[in-house]
């Protein structure tokens, strides 16, 4: 992985730091080729190769105080050193261990491979050991131990040590060695100075007044003490130092467009006025909910400003996204602008159009489709139409994006399960009007302090409460075993007339099952329970649900014949769906009674509850069922699991469910890759337990910084601004 943006840069590079690796003390030709298996080349790049965990051997003991099974530390001198080949060929290399004032002892130190010792450590010499201390027959031993000199610096052994990510051909001791030698030097047999230290070189980034303010270590204190600290408090500091600094370059990158954007952008205000608003809302066949006057009331006031708006509506499945959308469109026809809703798909951008025509037959916009079935002479028509600002408002997927699609007043944009797209393409639609407010919706909840940390240039509205009469999903979790139960059942619910879902994690038997959806928790051959979609559909077919219309979509079929399978499911003409997570973003089928999940630990929480959303659509009681072989998941047990909330029992809903998700896989799984880019490149900043502290401070100061120098061009911010733009240049974003 490439170095943390946050420092690293800088607008006057020092020799010393862009020098090869192979310029370092100690590192040969073949160490360099391994290293750079790591992104590492450069000594900066060593610099900031940080330790992924520490183990901690400060604490030396007596050899007549070792205890078994502990990882441990002792200075000992060398007693009989012997070699011999095990029965499996290993050389194994063992060492009695006296007492360093040569008292014998019970203890013995054993090496398997490690034929180096015997020549490097002669018998006599008093040595540090840091490892795991086992019983063996009738005495303690060390196995496999670090080892060094105790009249040394210590660099493996003594202190608390840094473990390293490594590479085949790269061992951690060498690692260790070379990073040691570039942050504080290093030290021939005799003491003899052969390499100075390096990291006084590396400039820091931070002006002195934010140094103080924050009360924060020099970044030289700081990477010194995280590779390798002196005790447990100063590794937090640089550590809090440095994931100061991830932040505050988060923080600045997005203010700084955020700022660059008020600054420069000149939106259409739209406006409304409250009776009309009004009126509107009392035409919908629904009351909104709290939640959705709410987020209303904040898309309505950002809608009126010259500011362009970015805001991101987030919202469970079900909690009326749509019409919130539909409300901010028909405020944008009212100020005589136009108005477009990207989908991520052909079909949903057919749902949309119909529900949005429905949502407008009472006055609205006048709405074209533009998709790529949309061809010759009614796409000219189209195009004519928006150009012209005959449409007012167009529903469409990525076609929206192509070069000869022009508005003639595009001032709003909303993108629908905005994960499903790009930032550049996102960007792209937005350069299609003069600054259009933009907003964009998900229905995967995201917590706060993500947002917050990721992308500070968005506002965040919230969808929390489900409109009322909004059915609950029975929820179950079966073993394989129930399957001989479960299918006949939900044959029965089809002859009622009702449809089903049978979800699977794979395409194909011939798949491997390391390339099922992220998150996986078992060995798929070990349970002896791996179910593809293509094997399930003829299972199905020609088994338990023989005579059943069934139907198979998946990601490898191109996207037109999937919108063929799922415009046959709509139509009533498939009973069973069989499918891989394609369907976990879909259209509404109300007449979906039934989700059956196969191999449901494979799926990340969020997956698990989409799913669960494509039934209970329409008034019918609806079930989901989780088919897993690890029926005590704690990950399947949240899915069924209640809480009181009111005086009333209900089951976690999308938010709560996604603050676990986000616990159990981490930020790049949870994101996606779209949106996972930022979180990759932390390297300390923990995306999953953020101190909520830093991350104002760091806000504060970015704040700070941008209001008195909002392009970073004052001396004091040229580290910073290096940093900004190598994140930028990485990510391409604009």
């Amino acid at each position: 992985m490439a170095a943390s943006p946050t420092t690293r840069s800088s607008s006057r590079p020092n020799s010393l730091l862009t020098a090869g690796v192979s310029t370092l003390y100690g590192v040969g030709p073949d160490a360099e080729k391994a290293l750079e298996h790591l992104g590492i080349r450069t000594v900066e790049d060593l610099l900031w190769h940080l330790p992924l965990r520490y183990e901690d051997f400060s604490k030396i003991r007596p050899l007549r105080s070792l205890v078994a099974d502990q990882k441990q530390t002792a200075i000992a001198k060398l007693g009989r050193i012997t070699q011999r080949r095990t029965a499996r060929g290993q050389v194994l290399t063992e060492a009695e261990l006296l007492e360093e004032d040569g008292r014998p002892s019970m203890v013995r130190a054993s090496w398997f491979g490690r034929s180096f010792v015997k020549q490097s450590f002669p018998e006599g010499q008093v040595v540090r050991l840091s490892g795991d201390v086992r019983w063996l027959g009738r005495g303690l031993v060390f196995s496999q131990p670090k080892i060094e000199p105790a009249d040394r610096e210590a660099v493996h052994t003594g202190r608390i040590v840094p473990v390293y990510r490594l590479t085949e051909g790269l061992k951690d001791g060498h690692l260790r060695r070379w990073l040691h030698t570039a942050v504080e030097g290093a030290r021939g047999r005799h003491g003899k100075a052969v390499a100075a230290p390096l990291v006084p070189h590396v400039p820091d980034p931070l002006p002195e007044g934010v140094l103080a303010r924050q009360g924060l270590p020099t970044i030289v204190e700081a990477l010194t003490q995280v590779h390798f600290p002196d005790d447990p408090m100063a590794l937090f500091r640089a550590r809090r130092r440095l994931a100061f600094d991830e932040l505050l370059t988060l923080q600045l990158a997005t203010a700084q467009r955020r700022a660059r954007w008020a600054a420069e952008a000149q939106a259409i205000p739209l406006a409304v006025d409250d009776a009309s608003l009004e009126a509107w809302v009392g035409e919908l066949p629904f009351s909104l909910t709290g939640a959705q006057r709410r987020s209303l009331g904040q898309i309505r006031a950002d809608l009126a400003k010259s500011v362009p708006m970015s805001r991101l509506l987030e919202g469970d499945v079900g909690a009326g996204k749509t019409v919130i959308a539909a409300l901010a469109m028909r405020i944008a026809e009212a100020s005589a602008a136009q108005s477009a809703f990207m989908a991520p798909t052909e079909l949903l951008a057919e749902q949309h159009l119909a529900t949005l025509q429905a949502l407008f037959s009472g006055g609205g916009p006048r709405i074209a489709k533009l998709t790529s079935s949309v061809t010759g002479a009614e796409r000219a028509r189209i195009l004519d139409e928006l150009a012209t600002g005959a449409a007012g408002a167009v529903v469409g997927t990525h076609a929206l994006l192509e070069e000869g699609v022009r508005f003639r007043r595009l001032a709003l944009a909303v993108i629908d399960e905005q994960h499903r797209f790009g930032v550049a393409q996102r960007s792209a639609l937005r350069e299609k009007g003069v600054y259009p407010h933009v907003l964009l919706t998900t229905a995967t909840p995201i917590p706060q302090t993500l947002w917050q940390t990721l992308h500070r240039d968005l506002d965040v509205s919230i969808l929390d409460e489900m409109p009322a009469g909004r059915q609950e999903i029975t929820t179950e979790v079966r073993t394989p075993d129930a399957l001989p139960r479960i299918w006949p059942w939900a044959r029965t619910r089809v002859e009622r007339g009702e449809q089903a879902f049978v979800v699977c994690p794979r395409i194909d038997p011939a798949d491997d099952p390391g390339g099922a959806p992220a998150g996986a928790l078992f060995d798929a051959k070990e349970s002896g329970f791996d179910p593809s979609a293509v094997a399930m559909h003829d299972e199905l077919r020609k088994g338990p649900l023989q005579g059943v219309r069934l139907g198979l979509v998946h990601g490898r079929m191109p996207q037109k014949e999937r919108d063929a399978v799922m415009t046959r499911l709509r139509d009533r003409e498939i009973d069973v769906l069989v499918a891989t997570t394609v369907i976990e973003v879909g259209i509404d089928i109300p007449n979906a009674t039934v989700v059956v999940v196969l191999g449901a630990e494979r799926f990340g929480l969020a997956q698990l509850h989409q799913l669960r959303g494509r039934v209970g659509r329409g008034t019918m009681r609806s079930y989901c069922v989780l088919v897993s072989p690890k029926r005590d998941s704690d990950r399947l047990a949240a899915m069924t699991e209640r809480i009181e909330d009111g005086g009333r029992e209900r089951p976690l809903n999308g938010f709560e469910l996604a603050k676990r998700d986000l616990a159990i896989r981490g930020p790049g799984q949870f994101l996606g890759q779209e949106q996972s880019g930022f979180a990759d490149q932390l390297r300390v900043v923990d995306l999953m337990d953020i101190d909520p502290r830093l991350l104002d401070d760091a806000s504060a100061e970015a704040d700070r910084i941008v209001a008195a120098d909002p392009e970073l061009e004052r001396a004091e911010h040229r580290g910073l601004r290096a940093a900004v733009d190598e994140l930028w240049r990485r990510y391409g974003y604009a």
